[in-house]
């Protein structure tokens, strides 16, 4: 996904406040989407986070005068001057000289001096999330959503659907080689707008969806939403947006999913009525269902059975994460009216999404890995998933992310890293919050104290002098997490190879 000094949250950002109060909250209110105004110049204030990046690659595609600026150089950076998007390092007035409009992330905090020269030139602003609903306005948006696999359910929606021909555009959180050459979207010219709908402060209730692909609804973002209860009500009130003639496809295997779309189903006069409702997964109670036939190195194979007939298709991705995923995407396709073959081919041919079981290479002794896992459920589906298709030993190299999620998940991430042979926990990437009084990586290893080989580690970066000792036993090296640990695999082949 991001490059090492730009880690990939911006899909998670967390608004001001004030700007927050904005977003509908009611089931079935809708947000009149912003109107784009062809003569308007738009300027994002933390343009290189991977969200960010997209929306304006996606604007300037469309032909709209667009700027941006971030506070470091990037990967991001980099692409959207290649695409001819003028980008300022730090974000000041000089920066604001042409724009009509202000298009924000959280990475922009509301104390920031910035926002006073925005006042001061009387500037509108939008959230990240307001011009997504703007850019999705008018066409027949599929929003894929849940707690974890958003991005590579998405992904491969989009992939399924542009190899079929339906020619949509594209919105994930992560970077696809086969998205125009590795990229985080795609602009098309059909109906159908894919995005990655983002639930950690609600800010996908500024979507109109046709089509919602619900993988799961779990405890997560409790800096925003306080409690399971208001995770699950937001949820629900993005599905009440569903349309008369609009899909929902829900995970059966997980009980949050399985019991909004029931909720939808029996719902009575407050639930939308004519919404196609589709559940999946690997319980015999969906209607969709999927079974690992195989697991190799190179992937597994999947049977998937749908009214009644069983269609079988290989895949390079492994893990039952993966596997559900996947099926997601087939009943989401079927329920479109895409034709079996079209929707197996297009998932035989899906190769992932960077910073997912990505393979960095091969140093020495050592196999190297990387995965966006940063929520328990993530690790634990991620290592079983390795452990299931490449075997053993592992050494896991985990950098928690915000100490919120840590301070609330210690002992959870614990038990969701114990099966790895060799564990290290780098101390917390903080992204959007300040430090908090008392919580560091220790409150993870004090749950693993009595697992023989739990270590602690300042930084990523020394893990390095301990493979230079021999310190680092030989076999897979897995890094884990949402933060600038993604260095560490790029590091250790130009260090070790």
């Amino acid at each position: 996904m991001c490059p090492p000094h730009a880690p990939a949250d911006s899909l998670n950002d967390h608004s001001p406040k004030s700007q927050l109060e904005r977003v509908p909250q009611n089931q079935g209110e809708s947000a009149p989407p912003h109107a784009l105004q062809q003569d308007a110049h738009y300027h994002f204030l933390g343009v290189g986070g991977i969200g960010m990046s997209a929306l304006a690659g996606i604007l300037h595609r469309r032909g709209f005068q667009v700027s941006g600026s971030d506070t470091h150089e990037g990967g991001e950076v980099l692409r959207l001057r290649r695409e001819g998007i003028p980008v300022t390092i730090g974000h000041d007035a000089k920066g604001l000289r042409e724009a009509d409009v202000v298009v924000y992330s959280s990475a922009i905090g509301a104390e920031h001096p910035i926002w006073a020269e925005v006042e001061r030139r009387g500037l509108p602003r939008l959230h990240r999330a307001e011009m997504l609903g703007a850019l999705s306005a008018g066409r027949r948006t599929l929003a894929v959503t849940g707690t974890h696999g958003k991005t590579t359910t998405s992904a491969a929606l989009g992939h399924v659907l542009h190899r079929a021909g339906w020619d949509p555009t594209v919105f994930v959180g992560g970077h696809v080689g086969q998205l125009d050459g590795g990229s985080n979207f795609l602009e098309g010219s059909g109906d159908w707008f894919v995005c990655e709908a983002d639930e950690s402060d609600a800010s996908f209730l500024h979507l109109a969806p046709h089509g919602m692909l619900l993988t799961n609804v779990d405890e997560d973002h409790l800096d925003f939403h306080g409690s399971l209860a208001n995770i699950q009500a937001t949820f629900a009130s993005f599905a009440h947006r569903l349309p008369s003639g609009g899909v929902l496809v829900a995970c059966a295997d997980n009980p949050g999913a399985k019991a909004l779309a029931s909720q939808l189903a029996t719902g009575g006069a407050e639930a939308p009525q004519g919404v196609q409702i589709v559940t999946y997964g690997f319980t015999p109670e969906a209607q969709t269902q999927v079974r690992v036939t195989e697991t190799m190195p190179g992937g597994m194979i999947l049977r998937v059975a749908e009214g009644g007939e069983d269609t079988e298709f290989s895949t390079p991705l492994f893990g039952r994460h993966n596997a559900a995923n996947l099926c997601g995407v087939f009943a989401m396709a079927r329920a479109l009216g895409m034709e079996r073959e079209a929707v197996t081919g297009g998932l035989s041919a899906f190769q992932g999404v960077e910073r997912r079981q990505q393979f960095i290479g091969q140093a020495g002794p050592w196999a190297i890995y990387d995965d966006y896992a940063h929520h328990p459920e993530e690790i634990r589906a991620t290592l079983a998933g390795f452990r299931e298709a490449l075997g053993g030993p592992i050494t896991v190299v985990f950098q928690p992310h915000l100490y919120s999620r840590t301070a609330h998940f210690a002992r959870e991430f614990a038990e969701a890293l114990r099966p790895a042979e060799r564990i290290f926990v780098c101390e917390i990437y903080g992204a959007r919050e300040a430090p908090q009084p008392g919580v560091t990586a220790h409150l993870v290893l004090e749950h693993l104290s009595d697992h023989p080989q739990a270590a602690y580690l300042p930084h990523w970066e020394a893990l390095l002098p301990l493979a230079h000792r021999g310190e680092l036993p030989p076999g897979l090296v897995l890094t884990l997490g949402a933060g600038d640990i993604t260095g560490l695999g790029p590091l250790l082949m130009k260090e070790l190879a």
